[in-house]
Protein backbone atom coordinates (compact mmCIF):
# COMPACT_ATOMS: atom_id res chain seq x y z
CA UNK A 1 0.00 0.00 0.00
CA UNK A 2 1.20 3.47 -0.88
CA UNK A 3 0.06 6.30 1.40
CA UNK A 4 -1.66 9.30 -0.13
CA UNK A 5 0.44 12.45 -0.33
CA UNK A 6 -0.70 14.77 2.46
CA UNK A 7 0.75 17.77 0.61
CA UNK A 8 -2.40 17.86 -1.55
CA UNK A 9 -5.74 19.10 -0.29
CA UNK A 10 -7.49 16.73 -0.11
CA UNK A 11 -4.68 14.15 0.15
CA UNK A 12 -4.02 12.41 -3.19
CA UNK A 13 -2.45 9.27 -4.67
CA UNK A 14 1.12 10.12 -5.71
CA UNK A 15 4.01 7.82 -6.65
CA UNK A 16 7.45 8.01 -8.24
CA UNK A 17 7.77 7.56 -12.01
CA UNK A 18 10.65 7.72 -14.46
CA UNK A 19 10.30 9.71 -17.67
CA UNK A 20 12.79 8.91 -20.43
CA UNK A 21 13.48 10.41 -23.85
CA UNK A 22 12.44 7.63 -26.27
CA UNK A 23 15.36 8.21 -28.63
CA UNK A 24 18.05 9.21 -26.12
CA UNK A 25 17.71 6.73 -23.26
CA UNK A 26 20.49 8.43 -21.29
CA UNK A 27 18.13 11.39 -20.76
CA UNK A 28 15.71 10.55 -17.95
CA UNK A 29 14.28 11.94 -14.73
CA UNK A 30 12.50 10.34 -11.78
CA UNK A 31 9.83 12.46 -10.13
CA UNK A 32 6.48 12.44 -8.34
CA UNK A 33 3.32 11.74 -10.31
CA UNK A 34 -0.27 12.44 -9.34
CA UNK A 35 -2.70 9.65 -10.25
CA UNK A 36 -5.49 11.63 -11.95
CA UNK A 37 -8.43 9.51 -13.12
CA UNK A 38 -10.15 12.67 -14.38
CA UNK A 39 -7.42 13.57 -16.86
CA UNK A 40 -7.72 12.22 -20.42
CA UNK A 41 -4.02 12.58 -21.17
CA UNK A 42 -0.85 12.48 -19.10
CA UNK A 43 1.27 15.59 -18.65
CA UNK A 44 4.86 16.29 -17.67
CA UNK A 45 6.39 19.48 -16.26
CA UNK A 46 7.35 21.99 -18.94
CA UNK A 47 10.98 22.01 -17.72
CA UNK A 48 11.35 18.39 -18.85
CA UNK A 49 10.99 19.30 -22.52
CA UNK A 50 14.30 21.14 -22.25
CA UNK A 51 16.01 18.81 -19.75
CA UNK A 52 15.19 15.64 -21.70
CA UNK A 53 15.46 17.34 -25.09
CA UNK A 54 11.91 16.46 -26.10
CA UNK A 55 10.54 17.70 -29.40
CA UNK A 56 6.89 18.17 -30.41
CA UNK A 57 5.40 15.31 -32.41
CA UNK A 58 1.84 16.53 -32.81
CA UNK A 59 -0.98 18.78 -31.69
CA UNK A 60 -3.98 18.05 -29.55
CA UNK A 61 -7.24 19.95 -29.09
CA UNK A 62 -7.96 20.29 -25.37
CA UNK A 63 -11.22 21.34 -23.81
CA UNK A 64 -11.39 22.21 -20.12
CA UNK A 65 -14.37 21.86 -17.77
CA UNK A 66 -15.56 25.34 -18.74
CA UNK A 67 -15.59 24.40 -22.46
CA UNK A 68 -12.55 26.56 -23.28
CA UNK A 69 -10.60 25.07 -26.16
CA UNK A 70 -6.82 25.30 -26.53
CA UNK A 71 -4.32 23.59 -28.79
CA UNK A 72 -1.39 21.86 -27.07
CA UNK A 73 1.76 20.39 -28.54
CA UNK A 74 2.36 16.73 -27.74
CA UNK A 75 5.66 15.00 -26.94
CA UNK A 76 6.57 11.30 -26.79
CA UNK A 77 8.22 9.81 -23.71
CA UNK A 78 8.89 6.42 -22.22
CA UNK A 79 7.25 6.11 -18.82
CA UNK A 80 8.18 3.65 -16.08
CA UNK A 81 5.54 3.27 -13.37
CA UNK A 82 5.32 0.63 -10.64
CA UNK A 83 7.90 -1.50 -12.44
CA UNK A 84 6.03 -1.42 -15.76
CA UNK A 85 7.45 0.34 -18.82
CA UNK A 86 5.17 2.14 -21.25
CA UNK A 87 7.57 2.42 -24.20
CA UNK A 88 5.76 5.22 -26.03
CA UNK A 89 3.33 7.63 -24.38
CA UNK A 90 2.22 10.89 -25.95
CA UNK A 91 2.04 13.63 -23.30
CA UNK A 92 1.45 17.35 -23.03
CA UNK A 93 3.40 19.88 -20.99
CA UNK A 94 2.13 21.47 -17.79
CA UNK A 95 3.23 24.27 -15.49
CA UNK A 96 2.99 21.93 -12.50
CA UNK A 97 6.08 20.60 -10.71
CA UNK A 98 4.89 16.99 -10.90
CA UNK A 99 3.78 14.53 -13.56
CA UNK A 100 0.04 13.96 -14.06
CA UNK A 101 -0.83 10.35 -14.84
CA UNK A 102 -3.99 10.49 -16.92
CA UNK A 103 -6.29 7.72 -18.09
CA UNK A 104 -4.10 7.12 -21.15
CA UNK A 105 -1.32 5.80 -18.88
CA UNK A 106 -3.61 4.41 -16.19
CA UNK A 107 -5.27 2.15 -18.78
CA UNK A 108 -2.11 -0.01 -18.52
CA UNK A 109 -2.62 -0.69 -14.81
CA UNK A 110 -4.94 -1.94 -12.14
CA UNK A 111 -5.34 0.81 -9.57
CA UNK A 112 -6.98 0.32 -6.20
CA UNK A 113 -7.79 3.52 -4.31
CA UNK A 114 -8.58 3.05 -0.62
CA UNK A 115 -10.06 6.48 0.10
CA UNK A 116 -11.01 5.93 3.75
CA UNK A 117 -7.50 4.62 4.50
CA UNK A 118 -5.85 7.22 2.23
CA UNK A 119 -3.71 4.54 0.58
CA UNK A 120 -3.57 3.00 -2.88
CA UNK A 121 -1.98 0.16 -4.82
CA UNK A 122 -1.01 0.02 -8.46
CA UNK A 123 0.27 -2.88 -10.57
CA UNK A 124 0.19 -4.54 -13.97
CA UNK A 125 -2.46 -7.05 -12.88
CA UNK A 126 -5.18 -7.30 -10.28
CA UNK A 127 -3.33 -10.22 -8.71
CA UNK A 128 -0.28 -7.96 -8.28
CA UNK A 129 -2.25 -5.67 -5.98
CA UNK A 130 -4.75 -8.15 -4.53
CA UNK A 131 -3.11 -11.61 -4.46
CA UNK A 132 -5.65 -14.35 -5.12
CA UNK A 133 -8.30 -11.93 -6.42
CA UNK A 134 -7.92 -12.71 -10.12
Amino acid sequence: MIPYDQGFSPPAPVLQVTITNCTQKRRWRTMSALVDTGSDISAVPRELAHTLQLYPVGRLRLEDVQARVTIALTYVVQLTVAGLVIPRLEVILTGLSHVVLGRDALAEFCVLLRGPEQTFDMGATLDAILPGAA
